[in-house]
């Protein structure tokens, strides 16, 4: 008798798995972010663009505070203009460095749109792409046979391109491909009206 229920503890246990992806309700709608790591290589090449972007800041700083800048005459104007080059591609290459590495999917039902964002690490976001509801096709829950996990995805406008919303076990993602659906045949039953 003690042996089932300890199987049944674990059964349980198995079944009440934290999800990975995070919904988040906001007054506008709501934020999907799908709690997928980011690859190394994002990882590693905004780690390259970290330090280069020091480098060409520092450079641009030696460059403007060298004495014979100011009396050089002509040689002054040209490193002016290599020094602005060298900020400029610095504070890119920064930007770059600092700009996260989550995806994040905002569903706004006020003003009937999907946008891909990616967020900063200071917070701020950037929004990748703007979809309406009506180029929306459908919601699709993709099950992978090798790894177990179904990934959810958006079709766009009844092509092959999707949109990848959240990561998870069928049972997660159930309840937030029903919301999106329901969100998204209401906006278009009441265009149809």
């Amino acid at each position: 008798m003690t042996d089932m229920n300890a199987m049944g503890a674990d059964f349980t246990g198995e079944i009440a798995r934290t999800s990975p992806f995070e919904v988040e309700d906001i007054f506008w709608g709501y934020k999907i972010r799908s709690g997928n790591g980011a690859p190394f290589s994002v990882m590693f090449g905004q780690a390259v663009c970290f330090f280069l972007g020091v480098c060409l800041m520092t450079a641009t700083f030696g460059v403007l505070v060298l004495p014979t800048l100011f009396f050089d005459g002509d040689a002054g104007i040209m490193r002016a203009g290599a020094a602005a080059l060298m900020g400029a591609t610095a504070f890119y290459l920064l930007w770059f460095a600092s700009r996260g590495t989550q995806t994040e999917v905002h569903v706004d039902t006020q003003q009937n749109e999907i946008r891909e964002v990616v967020c900063n690490r200071s917070g701020k976001p950037t929004i990748v792409a703007t979809y309406a509801f009506e180029e929306i096709g459908g919601v699709y829950l993709d099950i992978e046979e090798a790894g177990g996990q179904t990934n959810l995805s958006l079709g766009y406008s009844d092509t092959s391109q999707t949109i990848a919303v959240a990561t998870g076990t069928e049972a997660q993602l159930l309840p937030l491909r029903d919301r999106l659906a329901r969100d998204l045949l209401d906006m278009s039953e009441a265009e149809a009206d």
